[in-house]
């Protein structure tokens, strides 16, 4: 009975190191996803994705994704239009389910169309990432414009 209660209270300060880690390299994973975005690097923005990702985004209907390629065509294609963006996260929160991550929080910066005109951005974000060897990768992102309570 003493090695089971030994092995129970080791293996709960075990499950919280995991646990923070994966906090940690949820952080890391979204980060790494702006940076690529911000950057241009299409490439490396889509493969922090899953093959079948959906998205609620700029106002629009669920969109979904049936393959990387599909997606690094349609962000290509935008980079390729002079699209720039320069997004940076506030607020981040990961909160981990097991293999799943659910990360809030708030996206600030511009964006400049392929006619050079600059836009702000400022949106409220909550996306859902899932680890899959190894490595975490975003299913699902739910991007809206943040307001001010009236």
């Amino acid at each position: 009975m003493k090695a089971l209660t030994t092995l129970l209270i080791l293996g709960m300060f075990l499950t919280t190191v995991a646990l923070a880690d994966d906090v940690d390299d949820v952080k890391a994973a979204v980060q790494k996803y702006f940076t690529a975005l911000n950057t241009g690097d299409a490439e490396a923005h889509i493969q922090a994705r899953m093959p079948e990702h959906s998205a609620f985004a700029r106002g629009g209907l669920l969109r979904r994704f049936h393959s990387l390629e599909e997606q690094t065509k349609v962000l290509q294609a935008s980079v390729d239009s002079g699209e720039k963006s320069n997004y940076q996260l506030r607020h981040l929160e990961v909160r981990i389910f097991g293999n799943t991550a659910v990360v809030t929080g708030y996206v600030v910066g511009t964006v400049t169309n392929p006619d050079g005109i600059t836009d702000p951005v400022s949106r409220q974000r909550t996306e859902v990432w899932v680890k899959q060897g190894g490595r975490w990768k975003q299913a699902h992102r739910h991007a809206s414009p943040l307001r001010r309570p009236q």
